[in-house]
């Protein structure tokens, strides 16, 4: 799996990939910012991915890549901080500032692929971030004419993509078995915010509903119990929870971002999370009985799973002795 990077690079890649992913949400929970404010925070996190480049290219690729990825680092930070400091340029300016910016970030990215030290997992993940950011990148340079919603939209996706991988390069799964498990996470990840919410936004009024709901976040998993059988259905069981969760918390998100939606997110989710008392939510449709969901519920139910989930997945980390890998 390849020698692993000092702690302080893992650490650092982890942080700055978690940091850049709370930016990007903090700018999808308040679309009534005015541009100067999505402006700079947008930079802000570009810069943030920059650091990264910096310091992972700097610890981790061999002398001849390590000057190009520093370098390409510090330009997109020099070019992206001239975006701060003129928060006032016009749309067409910031859309060729961030082409840039995150055109240089995907070379960067791709430099990565192309030092066999690394394990290939990670040369994988450096060639799809790259090529991702570079083919975002292309978008919005040849498409001038792009609005600020939709400028912040594919800015907002190519940063959430290389925080993930910041965090995944960080995490550094060390045998087979992590790896595998980190792949099942980010298909559960992929399959709860894309799949399942498309499902709940636009087909949530068959009968029985929310029982149907539950299988479907349970099925691919099941596919651990056939072939591992059932000594691993705790991890399956956690990856469905974890399907749950992405769901409750991000239909929305998802909905804004892919299906046109335009709901305000903030207040739907101090809902979710318990902030709005007694107040009704929705009706669970179990088909021969209903359940009244208060938010004070719904927060309850998204504690107790994200605890479950958190345990269960630290555990078989530590110790994925049946996994396959």
């Amino acid at each position: 799996m390849g020698e692993k990077p000092p702690n302080w690079v893992r650490g650092t890649e982890v942080a700055l990939g978690i940091f850049s992913i709370l930016v990007i949400l903090i700018v999808v929970l308040n679309p009534s910012f005015g541009t100067a404010t999505i402006v700079s925070l947008l930079a802000f996190a570009v810069i943030l991915n920059s650091f990264r480049i910096v310091s992972s290219g700097g610890a981790l690729l061999p002398a001849m890549l390590r000057g190009l990825s520093v370098g390409l680092g510090l330009l997109t930070a020099i070019i992206v901080a001239i975006v701060i400091l003129s928060p006032r340029v016009g749309v067409a300016t910031l859309t060729l500032v961030f082409a840039i910016g995150l055109a240089i970030q995907g070379a960067a990215r791709l430099a990565h692929t192309a030092h066999v030290g690394h394990p290939r997992w990670l040369r994988v993940s450096a060639l799809t971030t790259g090529a991702v950011t570079l083919a975002l990148a292309g978008i919005i340079a040849l498409l001038p004419s792009l609005t600020m919603v939709s400028l912040v939209a594919l800015l907002s996706l190519a940063l959430v993509v290389n925080g993930i991988d910041s965090v995944i390069a960080g995490l550094r799964p060390s045998t087979g078995k992590q790896l595998t498990l980190v792949k099942l996470v980010v298909f559960a990840l992929a399959y709860g915010f894309v799949n399942i919410n498309w499902i709940d936004l636009y087909y949530n009024q068959v009968p029985a509903y929310h029982v149907w709901l539950i299988l479907t976040y349970m099925a691919p998993f099941g596919v651990l119990l056939v072939f591992q059988g059932f000594k691993d259905w705790q991890l399956a069981f956690s990856l469905g929870l974890l399907v749950s969760l992405v769901n409750d918390l991000g239909y929305y998100f998802s909905g804004d971002l892919f299906f046109g939606f335009h709901v305000q997110l903030i207040p739907w989710l101090a809902g979710q999370l318990g902030f709005e008392g007694w107040k009704l939510l929705f009706i669970f449709q179990g088909g021969l009985f209903t359940i009244p969901v208060s938010s004070y519920l719904m927060g309850a139910s998204i504690y107790g799973r994200i605890t479950v989930v958190v345990l269960v997945l630290y555990h078989w980390w530590k110790r994925p002795a049946s996994l396959p890998g």
